[in-house]
């Protein structure tokens, strides 16, 4: 008769500990919602079983290999559009040889079954997937029913990316998972969701359930990243962990040259897709950024790091970023509004928690990345390492360890898996416990949002500041960005505040535009944060546009603009006044003669006049043949209204006024 350990979570959490578990025999340990925590190592007989049901989870101290024939079974749910990618990362390895982390093969992907084809929730049964032939584009759900019909995988879409053992970048770096490889431990791989049977599975309920088996994953796991280049990486164990803790082991900086890794994991994320074709995927990368490791109150730390939303792009058949088009055009970026899955400001801690079979991205950026029309620029990482010998070239290996792992159950917010609906809605976090934060989304042309994010902690300065920040992901040409020193461009910024601070942001419309574009600013998000004021500031035309009265839309022309636009605190724009002592030009408008004069007693050489209105358009743009004591234009044919008029001389001072045009 089978013995039967049965651990279940009634109406409190608890937790299970042991200093080490063998199952012997034709017997299982059954867990239901707990957390067991084990010592020592984990020896499954053959034949014998350890069901993790409703979210338990497992945690190892000791870094030991786990042993024997026996299986460990977890469930998780993917999404189920047959058109759509998870990344995932295997909690268990291949039990049938060697002892520890052997790594995984895609045969290990079960599903589990009832006799009815009833609730499947807590059984313990499974049956195997059917991994189809590359030439079959879609899978399909199984049946939930024993010896019935079973869930079929398209092996077409199983794939693998790994710098540290392939140099080459883009496309050609993924590698097929559809036949007999192992995939080590630690690494993540691709797999799409499946379309429902014909009247329905108890798997298929918002979300297609897996049933992953093997031998538990513990202990140090290594996998490797080549220079400029990427790693599909993902959670290895059967339990979630830290990605804030795991950043800080591999690319936390203390002194020197010594980080392996950017210091950010990315998440894929994608709308529901209605296609294969590649033209047609509208997805980005998410990106969980852990703003520093200042030890404090939240789970060891100061803050729980932030996310930042992804820009969902299009790409072309060989995976560079459209750039053309409109928001109405076949292949064109998509507009605002439906790009994100943005749900309000809960961004503090959300994706800390790398859920049970999660995959993402991890990186490293050795040398600076220069723009073009199919990349996004990036400086080189601070602090990384020149790299060592990897297979690739030059590279680095992190590491998973057990001080990573933590229990955390799927709460839609802080630990999910991509976006599987059956373990319930996206949850906000609480405001109150958040860094202040303010979001502000610049939308050129209406083609995208991009949302530029603010941070403000005493901890750091206007200058960079390591792990706290995250430059721009995703750039295309025409694009906006936070600057920060001479050159980066970031979507993430921190500082302490100050009200009399001025944060310069970069704004480019890119050459395909033959004409000036409308781009709108709007001050999304204010979280935690509540100044007075909040300012656009257009160092060309002196005017401060008031984000926190409604959103602005100014009509840009191409080019690329580094040092036009700022966000301020405070409108100082009341030091203007016609008469400046520094240039000693005066400027008025006469409406008698309906003339725009500005007069240049001291004879300065002007090098530009230039006339806009208010929502920063240029009116007119006039370089002087010769320098002289007035210029006069003509203002007949404009409309009534506040002008700015500006004066730029050659030794580079500047003078802007409002004058009032009535006609």
């Amino acid at each position: 008769m089978k013995n039967i350990i049965s651990l279940f979570l009634v109406s409190f959490a608890f937790q299970m500990a042991t200093a080490q578990v063998w199952v012997k025999g034709d017997n299982f340990i059954y867990s239901k919602g707990t957390n067991i925590f084990v010592k020592n190592k984990i020896n499954l007989d053959t034949d014998s079983k350890f069901y993790l049901r409703e979210e338990a989870q497992l945690i190892q101290d000791d870094d030991v290999p786990n042993e024997g024939a026996g299986i460990i079974s977890v469930f998780q749910e993917g999404t189920t559009n047959s058109y759509t990618y998870n990344y995932w990362s295997s909690p268990v390895s291949d039990q049938t040889t060697g002892t520890g982390n052997t790594g995984f093969l895609n045969s290990q992907i079960k599903y589990p079954t009832t006799a009815a084809g009833t609730n499947t929730d807590n059984t313990i049964t499974a049956d195997d997937s059917q991994i189809l032939d590359f030439s079959i584009r879609d899978g399909e759900s199984d049946d939930a029913t024993i010896g019935g019909s079973p869930l079929k995988i398209a092996g077409r879409w199983l794939y693998t990316y790994e710098s540290g053992g392939n140099p080459a970048t883009g496309y050609a770096g993924w590698s097929i998972f559809n036949g007999a490889q192992n995939t080590p431990a630690g690494q993540g791989f691709t797999m799409k969701g499946v379309n429902e049977i014909a009247g329905g599975s108890a798997n298929y309920n918002g979300g297609q359930r897996y049933d992953f088996r093997g031998r538990p994953n513990n202990g140090t796991i290594n996998l490797q990243i080549g220079n400029d280049n990427a790693t599909l990486a993902g959670n290895p164990y059967p339990s979630a962990i830290d990605l804030k803790r795991f950043i800080e082991v591999n690319a936390a900086h203390t002194s020197g040259n010594d980080v392996k890794m950017d210091p950010w994991v990315e998440f894929w994320e994608s709308q529901v897709e209605t296609s294969h074709l590649l033209t047609s995927y509208l997805g980005g990368y998410a990106r969980y950024v852990p703003m520093g490791f200042n030890p404090g109150t939240e789970n060891g730390y100061a803050n729980s790091g932030t996310y930042l939303e992804p820009i969902f792009r299009r790409t072309d058949n060989d995976g560079n970023i459209i750039t053309s088009g409109t928001s109405t055009s076949a292949g064109g970026i998509t507009p605002p509004g439906t790009q994100t899955s943005y749900t309000g400001p809960g961004t503090d801690g959300r994706r800390r928690y790398a859920a049970i079979g999660q995959g993402f991205f991890i990186s490293r950026t050795n040398t600076d990345i220069p723009f073009t029309a199919t990349s996004f620029e990036q400086a080189r990482t601070p602090f990384i390492t020149a790299g060592s010998a990897v297979p690739s070239g030059l590279g680095e290996t992190v590491e998973f360890n057990n001080s990573m792992r933590f229990f955390q159950k799927e709460d839609g917010n802080t630990s999910v898996f991509k976006s599987a609906p059956v373990n319930g809605n996206r949850l906000n976090s609480d405001a109150a416990t958040q860094i202040p934060k303010m979001i502000i989304n610049v939308v050129p042309n209406g083609l995208y949002a991009r949302p530029l994010n603010f941070a403000f902690d005493n901890s750091t300065s206007q200058a960079y500041d390591y792990a706290w920040e995250s430059p721009l992901s995703g750039r295309v040409d025409t694009d906006a960005y936070i600057k920060i020193g001479a050159q980066g461009e970031y979507g993430l910024s921190s500082q302490a505040f100050d009200e009399n601070m001025a944060i310069p942001i970069g704004v480019e419309v890119g050459s395909s535009f033959t004409a000036p574009i409308d781009v709108e600013f709007e001050l999304a998000f204010l979280i935690n944060f509540d100044p007075n004021e909040v300012y656009l500031h257009d160092k060309t035309t002196e005017v401060y546009h008031d984000l926190k009265s409604g959103n602005k839309t100014l009509l840009i022309a191409p080019g690329h603009y580094t040092d036009r636009f700022e966000v301020t605190f405070k409108n100082t724009s009341s030091a203007l006044s016609n008469e400046i002592e520094d240039t000693n030009f005066d400027i008025f408008q006469n409406n008698g003669s309906k003339e725009l004069t500005i007069l240049n007693p001291n004879l300065e050489d002007v090098a530009n006049i230039a006339l806009y209105d208010l929502a920063g358009r240029q009116i007119f743009s006039n370089k002087p043949a010769s320098t002289e004591g007035s210029y006069s234009f003509e203002t007949a044919s404009l409309s009534s209204a506040i002008y700015i008029a500006k004066v730029t001389t050659v030794k580079n001072k500047e003078i802007a006024i409002k004058v009032s045009i009535s006609n």
